[in-house]
C-alpha cells in the first residue's frame, strides 16, 4: 500500500508540471543557436534519460546521438510539424534533479522557428507527463521480478514441504511397522512367560511328587532296616 501511495504522489507531481513550468530558451546546436524550451525536474537524470529514449520509441522516432543531443533527424513528429524536422533533446544533470531541453530545426526556412518551439513545448509537456507512466512501468517490472522471485521461493518451499510431508509419512509408516513388530514380540514374550509359568508349576508339582516318593522310599528303607534287625535278632537266638 505504501508503494502504491508513493507512486500515486509521483504521478500527481509529474502531472502538476504545466506549460507555465516550461521555459523558453535558446539552444546551441553545433554552431547555430536555435529557439528551444526546457524544464527542470526533480528526478534522477538516468531515469529521465531512460524515459526520453523510450518516449522516442513510443513516438515512432528513430533516435540518434547528434552533437551531444539525442535527436530525431529528418523525421515527422506530428505534434510538432507535419513536415520532416530535426528534433533535438538533451537531459542534463542538475544539483537537485535534471534539466530537459528540446530544440527543433525545421527544413522549411519560411516556417517560423518560434512556432515550432511552441509546438515543442507541447511535446515536452507530453514527455513530462509520460515520465510518470515510465516510472510506473519500471516499478512494475521491479515488482514483477520480485513476484517471480517470491513465486520461485514459494514453489521451492512448497516442494520442500511436500518432501518433508512424504518423509514424515514414511517415518510414521516405519513407526507403525515397528509397533506391529513390538506387539508381535510382546505377544511372544507373554506366551513365553506363560509357558515358563506352566513349566514352573509343573516343576513344583514334580517336586511335591518327588518329596512324597522320597518319603515312601525312606519309610520303605526304614521298614527294611527294621525287618533286617528282627531277622538278625532271631538268627542269633536260633544259634
Amino acid at each position: 500500500m505504501k508503494k502504491i501511495l508513493t507512486l500515486a504522489v509521483a504521478v500527481l507531481l509529474t502531472f502538476g508540471v504545466s506549460a507555465q513550468s516550461i521555459q523558453e530558451t535558446v539552444a546551441a546546436i553545433g554552431e547555430i543557436n536555435v529557439p528551444a524550451c526546457s524544464v527542470s525536474l526533480q528526478k534522477d537524470q538516468k531515469v529521465v534519460s531512460g524515459a526520453m529514449e523510450q518516449y522516442f520509441k513510443e513516438c515512432g522516432l528513430k533516435a540518434k546521438n547528434q552533437l551531444g543531443w539525442l535527436s530525431a533527424l529528418q523525421q515527422v513528429v506530428p505534434t510538432v510539424s507535419q513536415s520532416p524536422i530535426n528534433l533535438y533533446t538533451k537531459v542534463e544533470k542538475q544539483k537537485k534533479g535534471s534539466l530537459v531541453t528540446v530544440a527543433v530545426i525545421g527544413n522549411d526556412l519560411t516556417v517560423d522557428q518560434t512556432d515550432l518551439r511552441d509546438n515543442a513545448k507541447l511535446w515536452l509537456e507530453s514527455f513530462v507527463q509520460y515520465i510518470a507512466r515510465y516510472e510506473a512501468t519500471l516499478q512494475m517490472n521491479v515488482e514483477q521480478k520480485n513476484l517471480e522471485k517470491a513465486e520461485k521461493v514459494a514453489s521451492k518451499a512448497a516442494s520442500d514441504l511436500a518432501a518433508i510431508d512424504k518423509a514424515i509419512q514414511n517415518d510414521e509408516k516405519k513407526i507403525a511397522d515397528k509397533q506391529k513388530e513390538i506387539k508381535k514380540l510382546e505377544d511372544k514374550i507373554k506366551a513365553c512367560e506363560q509357558e515358563i509359568k506352566n513349566l514352573q508349576d509343573d516343576i513344583e508339582k514334580q517336586n511335591r511328587k518327588k518329596g512324597d516318593a522320597q518319603k515312601r522310599v525312606d519309610d520303605a528303607n526304614q521298614n527294611v532296616n527294621n525287618a533286617q534287625g528282627e531277622v538278625d535278632r532271631y538268627r542269633q537266638m536260633a544259634q
